[in-house]
C-alpha cells in the first residue's frame, strides 16, 4: 500500500513538473514568436525608410550598390559618407539590393541616374551581378568588399580595408579585365548572358552549393560547404557532349562524356587552394576542367588530394598524381558548348542560378573596367592618378 501511494505521489509530481515545463516552453515559444514578428516589422520599416531615403538621393558621379544583409553594410555606408565629406567631394548615391532587386538591376538604375562610377559594396555575389550590368558599358566598377570570402578582391589584389578600398575607388586607376558568360539555350530567354568573374561550374559543384545551408555559412564561412559537399557526393553523374573552341580556332570535342563537374575559370583561387593555377582575368581565355570520379568516396578523396598537389606545385599544365579513382581533363579556350542528356545545376561565382541542358560559355575579353590601385598600360577615358600620389596629397591636405 505504501509503495502504491509513493508511486502515485511521484507520478503526480512528474505530471505537475511536465505540465509546468510544457507551459514554460509554450510561454517561451510565444514570446519568441512575438519578438520575431516585432523584429520583422522593424526590419520592414527600416527597409522602407532606406528605400525612401535612396529615392531622395540626387544624381551623383559615384553610386554605391549595397547589400544591406551584410553585417558590415551599415558601418561601411557611414564610412563612405564620412570619406566623401572629409574630402569635400560630391556626396555619392546609394542603392540597396533587395530580394526582388539584385545588383544587376541596381547597377542599371545607377547608370540611368548618370553615375560615372558604380561601386559594388557587398560579397562576391553583389560584385558579380554589378559587374554583369557594367560589362561592355565603359563605366568603371569599384569594389568595396564586405562579404564572407571576398574572393574577387583577393584574386585581383584589391584591399579589404574599407578606407583603403575607397582610396582605390576614387584614385582613377583603371584596368580592363575579362568576364565569362553563360547562356542557357533551352531557357525562355536564350540570349541573356549570366556573367561571372571567378570560377563557375556545371554539375556536382553547383549541387554542393545548392545543398549548403546559407544560415550556417554566416557562422562557418566556407566551412559550411563541406557539409553540402558530403551530400552532393551521392548525386549521380552527368553526361552528354562538350565542345571547346581553343584560341587558335580549333575545336576539341568530348562526345558521350560522363562527368561530375565542368568547371570554368576566369580567376583561379578559392580558400585553401588555387583551383585554376593558370587562369588569368586579362588573357582573353577561359580555363576549363572536366572532372569525373569513380570508386565512391575514395575517388573524391583522390581528386581533392590531386587538386591540392596541383595548387601547391603551381602546375599550370594540369599534371596531378596518377590515379584510377578520378579523371581530370584540362583545356583552355574562348568558348564551350554543352549538350547534356538532362538538365544540370549551374553556379556562377558560388551562386546557383538555375539548371540547363544546353549551355554556351564564352569569354568577353577586356569587357569590364575595374578601378585598381596600380597603373595600367591600357589607357582609357577614366584617366589615372597613382594611389601613392593620392595618399601623399591626402596627407599633405
Amino acid at each position: 500500500m505504501v509503495g502504491k501511494k509513493h508511486h502515485s505521489f511521484l507520478s503526480t509530481i512528474f505530471r505537475v513538473a511536465f505540465l509546468a515545463l510544457s507551459l514554460s516552453a509554450l510561454w517561451g515559444a510565444g514570446r519568441a514568436l512575438v519578438g520575431l514578428a516585432k523584429r520583422k516589422r522593424d526590419e520592414k520599416e527600416v527597409r522602407e525608410r532606406r528605400i525612401e531615403i535612396r529615392e531622395e538621393d540626387h544624381r551623383a558621379d559615384y553610386a554605391f550598390v549595397i547589400n544591406p544583409s551584410k553585417p558590415r553594410a551599415q558601418k561601411a555606408e557611414e564610412e563612405v559618407r564620412s570619406f566623401f565629406a572629409e574630402r569635400h567631394m560630391q556626396p555619392p548615391m546609394f542603392i540597396d539590393t533587395l530580394l526582388e532587386k539584385d545588383g544587376y538591376a541596381c547597377a542599371k538604375e545607377a547608370l540611368e541616374k548618370g553615375a560615372k562610377v558604380v561601386v559594388a559594396c557587398g560579397g562576391d555575389g553583389t560584385v558579380r551581378t554589378v559587374a554583369g550590368a557594367l560589362c561592355g558599358t565603359g563605366v568603371p566598377m569599384g569594389v568595396l568588399p564586405i562579404g564572407t570570402a571576398n574572393l574577387f578582391a583577393k584574386n585581383v589584389g584589391l584591399p579589404l580595408d574599407v578606407e583603403e578600398a575607397l582610396k582605390v575607388v576614387v584614385s582613377h586607376g583603371s584596368k580592363r579585365i575579362d568576364m565569362g558568360s553563360m547562356r542557357f539555350l533551352d531557357s525562355s530567354d536564350p540570349g541573356f548572358r549570366h556573367r561571372f568573374l571567378l570560377i563557375s561550374g556545371i554539375g556536382t559543384d553547383a549541387e554542393m552549393i545548392g545543398l549548403t545551408n546559407l544560415s550556417l555559412k554566416k557562422y562557418l564561412g566556407w566551412g559550411a560547404y563541406v557539409l553540402g559537399g558530403l551530400k552532393s557526393f551521392l548525386t549521380p553523374h552527368y553526361s552528354g557532349t562538350i565542345s571547346v573552341k581553343r584560341e587558335d580556332g580549333k575545336v576539341v570535342r568530348f562526345s558521350g562524356v560522363r562527368f561530375r563537374s565542368f568547371l570554368v575559370g576566369n580567376c583561379g583561387k578559392i580558400p585553401l587552394i588555387d583551383l585554376m593555377p593558370g587562369a588569368s582575368y586579362t588573357d582573353g581565355v577561359l580555363d576549363f576542367k572536366l572532372v569525373d570520379t569513380r570508386k565512391g568516396l575514395l575517388g573524391w578523396a583522390e581528386l581533392i588530394s590531386g587538386l591540392f598537389y596541383q595548387s601547391r606545385t603551381k602546375d599550370t599544365e594540369g599534371r596531378v598524381p596518377l590515379s584510377d579513382a578520378f579523371t581530370m581533363e584540362e583545356i583552355r579556350g574562348v568558348r564551350a558548348d554543352l549538350s547534356l542528356r538532362e538538365k544540370a545545376p549551374v553556379e556562377l561565382d558560388g551562386d546557383v542560378v538555375g539548371r540547363s541542358a544546353r549551355i554556351a560559355v564564352e569569354v568577353e575579353k577586356q569587357a569590364l573596367i575595374l578601378r585598381v590601385p596600380a597603373p595600367s598600360r591600357d589607357l582609357d577615358a577614366t584617366g589615372y592618378i597613382a594611389l601613392e600620389d593620392l595618399r601623399r596629397k591626402t596627407a599633405e591636405a
